[in-house]
C-alpha cells in the first residue's frame, strides 16, 4: 500500500522572487521559489533557517508584494527549506491565487 500524500494540492514549478525574514533574529534572505502553492513554498538556499523557524515572506509578483507568515517545516543544506503558510491576509491570498494561475503551465 502506498503512503497517502499529505499535500493539499500539488506543488507548482513557479519561480518568483521571495524575501524571507526570520521573525526572531531579523535575518533576511532573498531567493527564488522552486515550488509554490496556496499553502506554502520551497526554496533552494545553502543557508536555510532551522525547522520550526517562524518567518515572514514577501513574494514579488507584478510589481506588488504578497505578504505571508509561515513556519519552516524542513531544512537541509543540500535542498533548502520548505515553508508552510500560517497566515495570509485575504487581499494577499487573492494575489497569490492570481500569481499561481498566471504562472502555472497547464499540463
Amino acid at each position: 500500500m502506498e503512503p497517502r500524500s499529505t499535500r493539499r494540492e500539488p506543488p507548482h514549478s513557479v519561480i518568483v522572487e521571495v524575501k524571507i525574514t526570520d521573525l526572531e533574529s531579523g535575518i533576511q534572505i532573498k531567493v527564488d521559489t522552486n515550488d509554490l502553492t496556496l499553502y506554502g513554498c520551497s526554496v533552494s538556499t545553502a543557508t536555510p533557517f532551522p525547522a520550526g523557524t517562524k518567518v515572514m515572506l514577501k513574494i514579488a509578483y507584478r510589481r506588488k508584494r504578497i505578504t505571508a507568515f509561515g513556519k519552516v517545516i524542513y531544512s537541509r543544506r543540500d535542498i533548502g527549506m520548505g515553508i508552510v503558510f500560517t497566515t495570509v491576509e485575504p487581499e494577499d491570498q487573492k494575489l497569490l491565487e492570481d500569481c499561481i494561475a498566471d504562472l502555472v503551465i497547464p499540463q
